[in-house]
């Protein structure tokens, strides 16, 4: 500070203003986000979930004056193989496609993904949205120059570690199925599991015994699934809807009279680990007394030979010759329908103009088996495929309908107080976790919030009235569907043509071309 002097003479002071370096000014903070899995295989799973959860809240409270930590996402006892099958990982995605997250951390590249393709799908995907991937223990910030490489390179030691466990945990498998002790993770309907040993379950056992009894007494399976869902019985996995494929899937168990049939599926022995049906690949096992039975051997007979009748039923011709075909096939070449023609080689189907005029229209006749393969190549992709197509159809739509919503004051505040009740939940559940809840107490103020969240859900959705919103749920309806399917299908199912195919057509290129729920279309070559 000096003085300068003025007209008359005085002295004045001269005034200077501090600007600080931009690194000084305030700046916004780091949005970040942490990201936790614990796999299936873990021996202290809970312990080991809960110390991710502590680390991370930690780490965030050291890194408060650059960080404002966003939320923890954790994916408990789930695999990691698949990043479909994780639902807060795929939230997470979300959340970064709307701009909510900066920057992600996680453990290490095995926490976030064990499959190349995947990890680098979503690494890429997340830079183009300027959003980097620390991960920890490698020290890969995926925004820095050159990291994508070196992603590359753990995520490829992370696949293989995956393949060596899963190797090793087949041959273990392979060896107790030779034994007759092996006893799959997930119990039917009806039993539990109990010292790796399948007991019954009476609240379901008893189901179990009316479905077979009412099946013998002439009830469908689509009759029982309608009964067992008015009466408000859950499904094994909670569900409020039965299916008539989950039905017969459960009559055809040779786990209720006390047998087991391993391997009647079998998955690649590498990456992604495809699940097929098997036919003679692989060796299977018959083991018979392996648990105490639920449902009587004859009565199971009965059963079975009923089912079988029924089955050699509906192949033949009904007389009001309606077929699941009828009016459901389109001509690619003159838009016509196809028509059933029973001919010496089989049962046909050909273009009703062709049939009229073969002048008229030149496409050619297709046997109804061609088609049904085409039906059943489609659906055991959906089931089984590499692509996960559903998965990502949804992760697209439920973004652009996040993004209407977003415009949408009053589904806005909706969706604040669905977060709110989600975020208790969590709360209620670590609570019970350590121990500092009751269990009664948590389960009957669970089940009270999930009622607010239905009745939430149910007044959110009266406010979007668009076709996006209307594709997102038949996608939905359609991934349920298909999450049902227990074992690769190798028979036509009507009931499950009926539920999600809206259209078919076909071309002189040998193309099938199968509109689903959604309006999604596959093409398959018959």
């Amino acid at each position: 500070m000096r003085n300068l002097p003025t007209e008359k003479g005085e002295k004045k002071m001269a005034r200077a203003t501090l600007i600080s370096p931009i690194s000084k000014q305030g700046i916004q903070l780091l949005r970040v986000a942490a990201y936790c899995r614990v796999s299936s295989s873990s021996a202290d799973q809970l312990n080991s979930y809960a110390t991710q959860i502590e680390y991370y809240t930690n780490l965030a409270k050291k890194k408060k004056s650059e960080w404002n930590m966003v939320e923890i996402f954790a994916d408990e006892g789930i695999s990691g193989m698949k990043a479909k099958n994780r639902p807060e990982f795929q939230r997470m995605i979300r959340m970064c496609e709307l701009r909510q997250i900066d920057l992600i951390i996680t453990k290490s590249v095995s926490r976030f993904a064990r499959n190349v393709k995947e990890a680098l799908e979503y690494v890429r995907k997340l830079k183009l949205l300027g959003i980097g991937v620390q991960f920890e223990k490698e020290g890969i910030n995926t925004l820095s120059l050159g990291d994508e490489m070196l992603l590359n390179t753990f995520t490829a030691i992370a696949q293989e570690e995956s393949k060596s466990i899963s190797q090793n945990q087949r041959l273990s498998i392979v060896k107790r199925m030779e034994l007759g002790e092996y006893v799959d993770s997930n119990a039917p309907y009806g039993f539990r599991l109990e010292n790796k040993q399948l007991v019954e379950y009476k609240p379901e056992a008893d189901i179990v015994r009316w479905i077979f009894n009412s099946y013998l007494r002439g009830m469908s399976t689509s009759e029982i699934a309608k009964e067992l869902t008015a009466r408000g019985i859950p499904t094994k996995n909670g569900k409020e809807k039965w299916k008539s494929t989950k039905v017969s899937y459960m009559l055809s168990n040779e786990r209720y009279i006390g047998d087991c049939y391993y391997q009647k599926t079998y998955r690649d022995t590498t990456v992604p680990f495809k699940q097929s049906k098997n036919r003679g690949e692989e060796d299977m096992y018959y083991a018979t007394g392996t648990h105490a039975p639920i449902i009587d051997k004859d009565l199971f007979d009965k059963v079975q030979a009923l089912l079988k009748k029924r089955k050699e039923q509906f192949t033949k011709a009904t007389t009001l010759n309606i077929y699941p075909l009828t009016s459901r096939i389109r001509c690619n070449e003159c838009g016509s329908f196809y028509r059933r023609k029973v001919k010496s080689g089989g049962i046909k189907w050909v273009c009703a103009k062709h049939e009229e005029d073969a002048k008229g229209c030149d496409s050619f006749y297709y046997s109804e088996e061609r088609i049904y393969d085409g039906f059943l190549s489609m659906v055991n992709k959906l089931r089984f495929g590499q692509e996960n197509i559903l998965g990502q159809v949804i992760t697209k739509l439920e973004t652009a309908t996040l993004q209407y919503k977003r415009n949408n004051k009053t589904a806005m505040q909706i969706s604040q107080k669905i977060a709110e009740i989600n975020a208790t939940i969590l709360k209620l559940n670590e609570l019970r976790s350590k121990g500092y809840l009751a269990a009664e107490i948590h389960q009957s103020q669970v089940r009270e919030l999930q009622k607010q969240l239905g009745e939430l859900k149910d007044e959110r959705q009266d406010e979007f009235e668009s076709r996006i919103l209307g594709m997102l749920q038949d996608v939905k309806k359609l991934k349920a569907l298909i999450d049902e399917i227990e074992e690769p299908l190798d028979e036509f199912d009507e009931k499950l043509f009926e539920e999600i195919v809206v259209e078919m057509s076909l071309s002189n290129q040998d193309e099938l071309t199968i509109t689903v729920l959604g309006e999604l279309k596959f093409t398959e070559l018959i």
